[in-house]
């Protein structure tokens, strides 16, 4: 059964959470807003299920879901970080224990580009993060990225985007069996296409 603290914990939580995400994050942020982190919980979910996670790890990973893009309310560098600082200022964040909260810091440090999963709930979030990378919305889902860090100067051109997308692809790689499985075929083919533009 899953662990009704960790719950009642989320519940109150994506209350918070998702109002700031659709208030607080700047307008340009395109990609790294509400959309995102609801499909990342979406996927988690599905991920974690077909990797056999217990319900107190699908728990503990839908609120590792729901936190991880939240540092981005108050900075872009070290973003992850910043996201572990506002789950343990959250409100009911003493419902938790010590080791849960690790268990979910953990999970969000590690989507930290290059990802670094050491666990399997870890990599499952990783996974969840990145799903859309071998999915058929991947190129509407990397426009609103492109948008984002070109308002933001991280990029300056369309072919400084490609360049950046071949060399992402190419190292990216997916940490779970499932997404090996459902993602990692149509991932490469998108790598072949854009490199061929």
């Amino acid at each position: 059964m899953e662990s009704t603290h960790l719950h009642t914990f989320y519940n109150q939580a994506h209350a918070v959470i998702s109002r700031r995400l659709e208030e607080e994050i700047p307008a340009h942020y395109h990609y790294h807003c509400f959309r995102h982190t609801a499909d990342v919980i979406e996927q988690s979910q599905i991920i974690g299920k077909a990797e056999g996670l217990s319900d107190t790890e699908l728990a503990l990973l839908r609120i590792a879901a729901l936190f991880h893009d939240t540092g981005f309310l108050l900075q872009r560098q070290q973003h992850e970080m910043a996201g572990c600082a506002i789950l343990r200022q959250s409100e009911g964040i003493s419902m938790l224990s010590e080791a849960e909260i690790a268990t979910i810091t953990g999970c969000i440090m590690a989507t930290k580009i290059p990802q670094s999963p050491q666990s399997k709930i870890e990599q499952v979030l990783c996974d969840a993060d990145l799903d859309y990378l071998g999915r058929i919305d991947y190129s509407e889902i990397a426009e609103l990225l492109f948008q984002e860090m070109l308002s933001c100067g991280e990029i300056k051109s369309k072919e400084q985007w490609k360049e950046l997308q071949i060399l992402f692809l190419s190292k990216h790689r997916y940490h779970t069996p499932y997404c090996q499985r459902q993602r990692e075929s149509a991932k490469q083919e998108r790598l072949n296409l854009i490199s061929l533009l």
